[in-house]
């Protein structure tokens, strides 16, 4: 046992230095891309980042090997690297439909006087990307724009968790189990069900699990080569989520995860893409 704990410390300590350096690495890129235009010297960024010289140079040779760091020789600056811009263009698209969700979320929360959410995956969670509220004097502000919850968690992180292949879904569970673990109506039986039950009715809905008095529909967006790009959600209290108006929620947001589905330049129905 005496062995087998100093292994797990072992493992332990290596995670932390890794994780350490890592932060101080992503540290220096961002001081470097704050001066992009000037270019960063050498003592700088080591002042900036709190760290010894030669730290900051091995760090950033590292940087400068994977291809997100320049360094010009004559000036003694460096400069982001072309590779970032790449993976900048790659991302893109993905806060571009932020911007392109904006109208259809106003005039969602404008028809019902409801709280709308855009909500984008991150690894194992959902992304709270956007907010709009409506003039209902009772708001459900359970979310800020930058929260993150686990996949499952809530009507637009249902919907999200839902659209996953059948294997994925049992991972992103099994790995959010802690993080679930204080939520009694989200174990990983109940979520399973949650999962069939939103993918028979073709959108997710949170009933007061979360809490009693909030109730919360959610539909997906795909993109133009049919994975989930982002989940819409309304929520609002329980009492004004009834079956007989939660239709009408549901077709006013089909309507709109259709509408940016279209503008992403989706052209199947997606009915028609299972």
């Amino acid at each position: 046992m005496p062995v087998v704990a100093d292994i797990d410390q072992d493992a332990a300590s290596t995670q932390a230095s890794l994780t350490q350096s890592l932060d101080r690495a992503i540290g220096l890129l961002e001081d470097v891309v704050n001066q992009a235009a000037r270019g960063a010297a050498l003592g700088a960024l080591a002042e900036q980042s709190q760290l010894s010289k030669p730290t900051a140079h091995r760090l950033l040779s590292g940087l400068r090997k994977l291809g997100l760091v320049d360094y010009d020789e004559k000036s003694r600056l460096f400069f982001p690297g072309l590779k970032l811009y790449r993976m900048g263009l790659a991302a893109a698209p993905r806060f571009d439909l932020v911007q392109l969700a904006q109208p259809g979320m106003a005039l969602l929360a404008e028809e019902t006087g409801d709280t709308v959410y855009l909500s984008l995956r991150a690894g194992d969670s959902a992304l709270c990307v956007a907010r709009q509220t409506g003039s209902f004097p009772i708001r459900t502000l359970t979310l800020e724009v930058g929260d993150y919850r686990p996949l499952g968690l809530g009507a637009g992180s249902l919907a999200l968790l839902s659209a996953l292949p059948d294997e994925e879904v049992e991972q992103v569970i099994a790995r959010n189990r802690e993080k679930l673990a204080p939520h009694a109506n989200f174990d990983q039986v109940s979520l399973r069900a949650m999962v069939r039950q939103t993918r028979e009715q073709g959108h997710s809905l949170n009933d007061g699990k979360m809490l009693p008095e909030m109730a919360a529909i959610g539909v997906i967006v795909h993109d133009a080569s049919g994975r989930p790009a982002a989940a819409l959600s309304i929520a609002t209290i329980a009492s004004r989520m009834q079956p007989e108006r939660r239709a009408s929620i549901v077709a006013l947001l089909m309507r709109e995860a259709r509408a940016l589905e279209q503008a992403l330049g989706v052209t199947t129905p997606s009915g028609a893409r299972e």
